[in-house]
């Protein structure tokens, strides 16, 4: 058989990175953004999930915990934008302060949402956000914790 309607079908899948140190949060935004047709990159390592980053065409999204050891969200940004790498970021973050992760000079298009958040708000966010043209590039190698949906 063929593999040329898979192949098109990753093609026009959005692939989104998740980062955030709670294995369960991860695994979680794993299954829902797969069921809806994502690509999926999990990582609870921020220092792992940069080098995997750094190694690989930009996501179409960042899906990002501000609060982590080693290195938070807004520092991981300030990383990826210093080295060049711009894409759209959406912080998650218990704090009731938001203002911690949001920096007003960061070039990328930044959302916020608390945690606990809605996965409807979400995915509205990730829409809206993937309205832009596409960042990754085809066939793109597959790092960390990564799962693509299945085929029936």
């Amino acid at each position: 058989m063929s593999d040329e309607h898979g192949e098109a079908e990753r093609e026009k899948r959005r692939r989104i990175v998740i980062v955030d140190d709670d294995d369960a949060i991860v695994e979680t935004l794993e299954e829902v953004l797969l069921a809806e047709g994502y690509d999926v990159e999990g990582y609870t390592d921020p220092l792992e999930a940069l080098e995997r980053l750094r190694s690989q065409a930009p996501p179409d999204a960042l899906i990002l915990d501000c609060v982590m050891p080693f290195m938070d969200g807004p520092r991981l940004m300030e990383t990826l934008a210093a080295e060049g790498m711009t894409l759209p970021v959406v912080l998650v973050t218990a704090l009731s302060d938001p203002g911690f992760c949001i920096d007003p000079n960061h070039p990328d298009a930044t959302r916020i949402i608390n945690k606990p958040f809605d996965l409807e708000q979400l995915l509205e966010t990730l829409d809206d956000l993937s309205s832009a043209p596409a960042a990754s590039e085809p066939g793109s190698r597959r790092h960390g914790r990564t799962a693509t949906p299945q085929q029936t």
